[in-house]
């Protein structure tokens, strides 16, 4: 695990530092302690890291201008944290933040860095100079910082050097960051391999003092849609394709109108946030690309149905009529029956439409509209919590009001599996026909 995060975690003059890729394509983001840069006298004398070349590492020295507070040096007032920026760095792709924690989230974290002790027995070669410390738990807050134990009860100068280092994790084949170490716990006496680090909401303060030069803490992908044109719209019709590569194509061209309407991922997620969602879905799925490219997708199929472009302000009109609701599930979306009975309909008009996405089609063919007739619903709505219920007032259940249709009904159902039906069509018309004509059973049965 440690070779997939090790990419991330840089050396910072004698101490450490994690990269992260914000929103801004043009920079990339040192997060670390701010004392690594105060007792060198605010200077930036060292900003090392590391490629992997099979089973060697190959230490890299990032380009740095002279640190100047307010244009490429952003300390935080109080706290012992600083971002610093520096030009785009390749070959390192996103990291995501792990906001979620709690105390009983422990296993996987990991506290990364180059503690001076690897520096002092190894000085002419940097790349010995890593270290992985497996994380036991993650406790609650002292002031703004989170308090954490290190496994074999690490004491201060072991982890010297380590500081501004990252607590990441691996999760589903992602970088996240929990946060930024920058201390030993403060207990006088105590140690017991206990450390601080500053969560990213507290780099989020700094985001907030400095904005018309540092952008949100968010992948590149959250600030515009066209990052996401390579993967939308992967329709598989096996030894047919040949068959749907028109559509494709159209499609394509269509969403790329979506990508200059404004209406772009981060505006979405800051506006209806973990409505987006599920209920029991982690809020940490919204920094991952696949739900915006399912919403993509949704918003090009939108303007499709409706012969009109969504636009920023059309949004919550759209939220309001057909709602969006993802999953990260891969298994068929009956599963997630108990969720979906519990997710947010507050303000979704009625006999509107609900659109749900998980990552795998459903098992059925017959299966991709489902109402309340279907018995597991029925038996669903004879238990159902009534408290847990996020419906507006005058509504009983979610699946006596509104029409459920799986996303992939707009895709494999409509296309993939008809491919047959777009072989002869070759002008934009016969296409758009065709498509509202499919579309049309959901929205005009």
């Amino acid at each position: 695990m440690s070779d997939q995060l090790r990419p991330y975690v840089v050396i910072v003059n004698n101490g450490s530092g994690c990269i992260f890729q914000p929103m801004d394509i043009g920079y990339s983001y040192i997060l670390t302690a701010k004392h690594n840069l105060l007792d060198e006298g605010d200077q930036l004398n060292m900003l090392t890291r590391f490629e992997q070349n099979g089973a060697s590492w190959t230490a890299r020295e990032i380009p740095f201008q002279p640190l100047a507070l307010g244009q490429n040096y952003f300390p935080h007032p109080q706290l012992d944290i600083a971002i610093i920026t520096v030009p785009r760095i390749q070959g390192v792709s996103s990291i995501y933040r792990s906001d979620e924690l709690n105390e009983q989230m422990n296993a996987g974290y990991a506290l990364l860095g180059y503690p001076a002790t690897r520096r002092q027995a190894n000085l002419a070669n940097k790349s010995l100079w890593f270290r992985s410390d497996a994380i036991t738990q993650i406790m609650g807050h002292n002031d703004n910082a989170r308090e954490f134990t290190l496994a074999g009860n690490a004491n201060q100068e072991e982890v010297t050097g380590q500081s501004g280092g990252p607590v990441l994790i691996l999760h589903q084949n992602n970088v996240m960051i929990a946060g930024i170490e920058t201390n030993m716990a403060r207990a006088f006496g105590e140690n017991m391999g206990r450390a601080e680090f500053f969560p990213l909401t507290s780099f989020d303060e700094i985001i907030d003092q400095n904005p018309d030069t540092l952008c949100q803490l968010l992948p590149a992908h959250l600030s515009c849609f066209s990052f996401l044109m390579d993967e939308a719209f992967d329709l598989d019709a096996g030894f047919s394709q040949d068959n749907i590569a028109g559509i494709k194509a159209f499609l394509l061209d269509k969403a790329r109108s979506v990508t200059q309407s404004g209406a772009a991922p981060h505006i979405i997620k800051k506006q209806f946030a973990k409505r987006l969602l599920i209920a029991e879905q982690k809020e940490e799925i919204l920094q991952g690309k696949e739900i915006w490219k399912i919403w993509l997708e949704f918003i090009t199929v939108m303007q499709i149905i409706q012969d009109r472009i969504i636009a920023e302000k059309d949004l919550e009109d759209l939220f309001n009529t057909v709602r969006l609701l993802h999953s990260d599930s891969d298994k068929d979306w009956s599963s997630e029956l108990s969720n979906i009975a519990y997710s947010d309909y507050l303000g979704l008009a009625d006999e509107g439409t609900v659109v749900i996405s998980t990552r795998k089609p459903p098992a059925r063919d017959d299966q991709y509209i489902i109402d309340g007739n279907i018995p597991l619903i029925a038996s669903a709505r004879k238990t159902r919590e009534r408290h847990k219920l996020k419906i507006n007032d005058g509504k009983i259940f979610p699946f006596d009001h509104y029409k459920f249709v799986h996303m992939d009904y707009f895709k494999g159902k409509s296309i993939s599996r008809k491919h047959d039906e777009y072989s002869a069509l070759e002008t934009d018309q016969e296409y758009l026909d065709k498509l509202k004509l499919e579309y049309g059973a959901v929205f005009n049965p």
